[in-house]
């Protein structure tokens, strides 16, 4: 529903645009028709004056330079919030004590962004809104639900909420993530049963790759500093790949199998070199902002510098809860960091390559089997 003159105005006033350039992006989306086609029957082309190419490279990129005002609310509400495609997220933070005046905050954000919207010809949907709060057990048993849906009877309170395909519980559990995914896997495997003996074992492990692997790799670092028994069910997906992939009975002893042919990391091996990714990226300035700002070097009391930044070795910040010390980036990543070798660290500087991320899988290899033989 993106209004082409207000989108080429905002191009002009906001972004600077004029001349050629301008003229450009107004040829490209003008004159654009299209039709609906299902089954043998189709409609009668019709012209686009309304929306960004849909499958197009610069689609997303002019929707978000068209909903490019949107973080200013965040300011003027004190609230934090992300923008993804046509998804926006608002935080406001504090103690339970404050949860009508937190929720006013929202109420005012929505308000402000529902305007908006109508003035430039886009809907929110209100379907699709939904409020949860975060914290610990002891801090959301504070809270007086009854009260807040008496006061915003237009709100309606979530446990969970799924958000980008991670589905976030209240305590950040992610026990139902957890089990949303080991279903979904499950089915996958038992889908791919079926062609088992139909292809090559190489492509039959591209494709337990593809359909399996890669879904629990997606957001694999939110899972970190969870309890290893949380993490069994994901693990046990691992397993079921690996020996559907070697034909091997439902309880035989896969870890060599993994470790040997299908060079495997164990989950919890899994999450520790996703988040070693993030942190390299956050260094090298390639990951997003709000990750990069904790990646801050050791701090030195005089003009002299330290050994450890000749190490590569980064700032951990003090905590006061163990729950932040084993889960929060801010404080892991740091930490996994700085006990990798230096040799290792410095290879990461350098950028991520296939070389580069060959070597940090070599070094997570025997420490992360060692563990999971040390637990059978």
């Amino acid at each position: 529903m993106v209004d082409h003159e207000i989108l080429l105005q905002r191009l002009q006033l906001s972004c600077g645009l004029s001349g050629i350039p301008l003229l450009w992006f107004k040829s490209y989306l003008t004159d654009r028709s299209q039709m609906v086609v299902l089954g043998d029957s189709r409609t009668q082309w019709a012209g686009v004056k309304f929306g960004v190419p849909q499958g197009s490279v610069l689609g997303p990129i002019l929707y978000i330079l068209f909903t490019g005002d949107i973080p200013l609310f965040f300011a003027k509400h004190k609230a934090n919030g992300h923008l993804y495609a046509d998804d926006v997220q608002a935080f406001v933070h504090g103690p339970s004590s404050d949860q009508l005046s937190l929720v006013c905050s929202i109420d005012f954000l929505v308000s402000d962004l529902h305007h908006w919207m109508s003035t430039n010809r886009l809907c929110l949907n209100a379907m699709k809104t939904q409020l949860i709060w975060f914290g610990t057990r002891q801090q959301l048993a504070k809270l007086d639900f009854p009260l807040l849906t008496e006061k915003f009877p237009a709100y309606t309170f979530s446990s969970s909420v799924r958000d980008l395909g991670v589905t976030l519980d209240s305590s950040l559990t992610f026990t139902e993530h957890i089990s949303n995914l080991t279903r979904s896997c499950y089915f996958q495997l038992r889908r791919l049963r079926a062609i088992r003996r139909s292809v090559s074992h190489s492509i039959f492990t591209s494709i337990v790759h593809a359909f399996v692997c890669s879904r629990l790799d997606y957001c694999n670092s939110l899972l970190m500093g969870l309890p290893k028994q949380r993490l069994a069910p994901l693990q046990s997906v691992l397993n079921s790949s690996a020996r559907l992939i070697a034909r091997l009975p439902r309880f035989a002893h896969i870890s060599p199998y993994m470790l040997e042919v299908l060079h495997w990391l164990p989950i919890s091996a899994r999450i520790h070199y996703k988040i070693l990714i993030l942190v390299s990226k956050s260094q090298l300035s390639t990951a997003p902002r709000y990750l990069s700002d904790y990646m801050r070097k050791p701090l030195s009391a005089s003009s002299r510098s330290l050994r450890s930044a000749d190490r590569l070795d980064l700032f951990v910040p003090r905590t006061r809860t163990a729950l932040a010390q084993h889960r929060a980036f801010a404080i892991v990543g740091p930490s996994i960091w700085n006990d990798l070798p230096s040799l290792l660290r410095a290879k990461l500087m350098t950028g991520i390559s296939s070389l580069v991320l060959r070597s940090l899988k070599t070094f997570l290899f025997p420490r992360s089997f060692r563990a999971e033989s040390a637990s059978e």
